[in-house]
């Protein structure tokens, strides 16, 4: 089986997604690289706190590239 490609860029601003990097045809910002991973990742599940409780519908991924100051309070709840 081929290996998937995982990587791919987004614009932050109207979240148009591309195979490709460059400037976002809609909305003129530069799209970000992002790298969720393997499909079997935990990265690609949305947080959860010690309760199984989604805390974000966000995958991990996501919210460790555009609200990085959140990853160790992430990292924190679900260690609880």
């Amino acid at each position: 089986m081929a290996d998937a490609v995982t990587k791919f860029y987004i614009c932050p601003n109207c979240f148009l997604a591309d195979t490709a990097p460059g400037q976002c045809p809609n909305c003129g910002h530069t799209r970000v690289e992002c790298d969720p991973g393997n499909p079997d990742n935990p990265c690609r599940k949305p947080p959860m706190d010690a309760e199984g409780n989604i805390t974000s519908r966000a995958p991990l991924w996501w919210l460790a590239r555009s609200v990085p100051h959140l990853r160790e309070k992430i990292r924190q709840m679900m260690n609880r």
